[in-house]
């Protein structure tokens, strides 16, 4: 089912207003404004909350107010693609299902599967894709004009988090993990030491 144009108004105008940042290490998929939201994986550390969460918080309510009303998988985390064609990747770090959608004011940009038996290629205009893309080699086809995707995915892991919320205050939008805000990042007692870490059983919580 089609989702209608108006579901994505807010998030559209949010992007307009403040462009994505060029993430500059997505080597396999090309470099390109493209951020994760949500849990992701941490350089030296276990899985936590995204960096995008506090500095973009009001993008990160509207995609998880998105999500609450037309995802219907399970989620951790959020990929926000602005302007990117995706050279063909695996989704390598996703566990089970995805939830894929794009729009925008833009011709062409199917997304191309390459494997397994939904091989070919997909118009996923305003119609949501769902499968597990970490086992598919899939691409972005050369589009013309202003195109976003946004995927919904679980990261693979089992760490546990404290629970993600989005809360107005003063006026401005601000990221809580549990009980905590974060406005300027997270705690980083090990100053770039990599250590090893057990995994724990996940508890996530959207609200």
């Amino acid at each position: 089912m089609d989702i209608p144009t108006d579901a994505f108004s807010g998030i559209l105008e949010e992007l307009r207003r403040r462009p994505l940042a060029t993430n500059k290490y997505r080597l396999k998929s090309g470099i390109g404004k493209s951020q994760a939201f949500g849990l992701v994986n941490k350089r030296c550390l276990p899985p936590d909350y995204s960096r995008q969460n506090w500095t973009r918080p009001f993008l990160y309510k509207l995609l998880l107010d998105f999500g609450e009303k037309y995802v219907k998988i399970p989620f951790t985390s959020i990929t926000v693609n602005q302007d990117y064609r995706a050279a063909p990747h695996r989704d390598r770090g996703n566990r089970g299902e995805s939830f894929l959608v794009a729009f925008g004011d833009y011709q062409g940009g199917a997304l191309r599967i390459s494997e397994g038996s939904l091989k070919g290629d997909w118009d996923v205009k305003m119609k949501p894709l769902i499968t597990d893309f970490s086992k598919v080699m899939h691409e972005v086809l050369e589009f013309k004009g202003t195109r976003v995707s946004l995927v919904y995915y679980t990261l693979d892991t089992d760490v546990q988090v404290p629970p993600a919320s989005v809360i107005e205050q003063g006026g401005k939008w601000l990221f809580k993990r549990g009980e905590e805000v974060i406005t300027s990042g997270l705690p980083h007692p090990l100053k770039g030491r990599c250590i090893k870490f057990e995994k724990t059983p996940v508890v996530l919580e959207f609200k």
